[in-house]
């Protein structure tokens, strides 16, 4: 009998239920005689509720699935702000003009503290360069609208997040009976600042609050690229883009990765990149701000294997900066340089088994990072391990179908390969092997100082035999200090940085008169098969 009660009270229950409470979504909506669906978005950077705070858009394509268990739970829909008068068909078809990001993103209960919400990142990228992005000739994400998700619940606005869901933990659980009254009390405890010298407890790590964010223009994947001057036009303007979010907006990417690289082509047919997805950015400021104020960090490893910085995979303690970001394009441009850049021309995965890049994604995290220090550490290594694997590709003026051709490109002009190949050597001689930096901090490895005024631990008769071949005593007796070339490196940053984006904008430029090249070759190709 008190089972089967249990059973009826639970079937009650279910039945009392709001929608919300069944795991639906009540913010989307699929309006039947449309055949479209409508998807409501905050209007402000805080969260949405009052009606006036909510803008509706309409979807039928989603670009990017939610089909994992973990994570963010990511979900793109290519959208229009304009309301459809007739039924959706082939005939009548949407014409989306934003992407609307939906996840479910790591974030601090006071939104008003939450410095590392992606919608105040974008809304600053746009109040920083969007006057100046023609000017220099970048693409920059244009934020539309954006914030938390909050949906009604009992005549009320209740934010969407993981307290509403389950409630802020045991504590809080202990104290409430219903998932009203869990969502009352953490509102009454949303103000969760960090106070100076404290570490945020587990409960407010695991905090997670549903964000939508309507952006435009639309991209298309990375993979999309159909020619290496496209894809080094790309990889070079996100890199552009880059350095303009960390010297005009101070804000610092963390996860340069294939899935946060758009391609843009405009009504000129020029493939362009554009860097998306500041969720895990950071602003550098308000980071310099916190830990003069002595606020407790902890060490974050962000990014997207096998891209990230040996610095950021290895968890060191050295500072992150823009240099990681550009470690990690290196990366990017030396895996889809060896799978093949031209889409639908790239080697299968099981061909990367027997190259070594293979190996950033196998194996043990301490296995990844000794293979990217090997690769790394000097220019010959990586030229020999990495680069003499590049799968040849296509060259300016080629015709070869299977873009396996190398050499004899248009006199005056760079062959395609050779300027991937170039490009990557350029990046990585700045970054491993920089001439600002003293030859001890070269490469990937602690390694001891070298230097006149320090020689290893001897013994006494070894000392007098210092004397007799050099004529003077040894200054100490210590062994030399160790050094880390990542950690100088870092204290360099902005110097390099500023020699890595010259280098990045020869390399566009020659990539990008390609691209011209190619498309009147194309022109005048077509032109010459018209009939006179």
């Amino acid at each position: 009998p008190e089972g089967r009660r249990a059973f009826i009270k639970v079937l009650v229950h279910w039945s009392l239920c709001e929608e919300s409470q069944l795991g639906r979504d009540p913010t989307m909506e699929y309006l039947r005689d449309l055949k479209c669906w409508q998807i409501a978005c905050p209007d402000k950077a805080g969260s949405m509720g009052k009606g006036a705070d909510v803008k509706y858009y309409y979807f039928t394509t989603v670009s990017c699935q939610a089909d994992r268990l973990f994570g963010r739970h990511t979900r793109c829909f290519l959208a229009t702000d304009i309301r459809p008068t007739e039924m959706v068909s082939d005939n009548n078809p949407l014409r989306p003009k934003f992407v609307i990001k939906d996840l479910w993103a790591f974030s601090k209960r006071n939104a008003s503290e939450d410095t590392r919400d992606e919608v105040r990142s974008l809304e600053k990228v746009k109040a920083c360069l969007f006057a100046k992005a023609a000017e220099r000739d970048i693409i920059i994400p244009k934020i539309e609208v954006g914030g938390r998700v909050s949906f009604l619940r009992n005549g009320g606005w209740v934010e969407d997040n993981t307290d509403t869901l389950y409630g802020r933990g045991k504590l809080v659980a202990d104290k409430a009976d219903t998932v009203d009254e869990l969502s009352e009390l953490a509102e009454n405890n949303a103000d969760d600042v960090n106070k100076p010298g404290e570490v945020r407890s587990d409960d407010d790590l695991y905090f997670r609050a549903h964000r939508r964010i309507v952006m435009e223009p639309i991209g298309e994947p990375l993979r999309s690229t159909t020619s290496v001057a496209e894809f080094v036009t790309v990889v070079c303007d996100v890199m552009r883009c880059h350095n303009a979010f960390v010297n005009d907006c101070s804000i610092l990417h963390r996860d340069i990765s294939p899935n946060n690289i758009l391609v843009f082509r405009g009504d000129d047919g020029i493939a362009r990149g554009m860097l998306i997805d500041l969720d895990c950015a950071i602003d550098i400021d308000q980071e310099k701000r916190e830990e003069r104020e002595g606020r407790v960090k902890r060490k974050e490893m962000t990014g997207t294997l096998p891209y990230m910085s040996i610095n950021n995979l290895s968890g060191s303690l050295v500072e992150h900066t823009s240099l990681d970001d550009w470690e990690s394009m290196l990366c990017v441009i030396c895996w889809f340089a060896t799978l093949g850049t031209i889409s639908g021309k790239r080697r299968g995965d099981e061909e990367l088994a027997g190259c070594p890049i293979g190996k950033w994604r196998q194996g043990s995290t301490k296995d990844m990072i000794t293979a990217k220090e090997s690769a790394f550490n000097n220019p010959e290594l990586f030229k020999s391990s990495i680069v003499n694997h590049f799968k040849p590709e296509g060259v300016a003026g080629s015709t070869s179908d299977k873009g396996d051709k190398i050499g004899g490109g248009t006199v005056g002009k760079p062959d395609e390969s050779e300027l991937l190949k170039r490009l990557a050597i350029s990046l990585h001689e700045c970054l491993f092997k920089n001439p600002s930096l003293n030859p001890d901090f070269h490469g990937t490895v602690e390694k001891q100082k070298c230097g006149e005024q320090t020689l290893p631990n001897l013994s006494v008769q070894e000392r007098l035999e210092a004397v007799r071949l050099h004529g003077q005593v040894p200054l100490t007796s210590e062994i030399p200090p160790m050094v880390n070339p990542l950690k100088e490196r870092a204290e360099k940053w902005k110097d390099i940085s500023e020699e890595l984006l010259a280098f990045t904008n020869v390399y566009w430029e020659q990539a990008m008169a390609l691209q011209k090249d190619a498309l009147k070759a194309k022109s005048n190709a077509t032109i010459s098969t018209i009939p006179q």
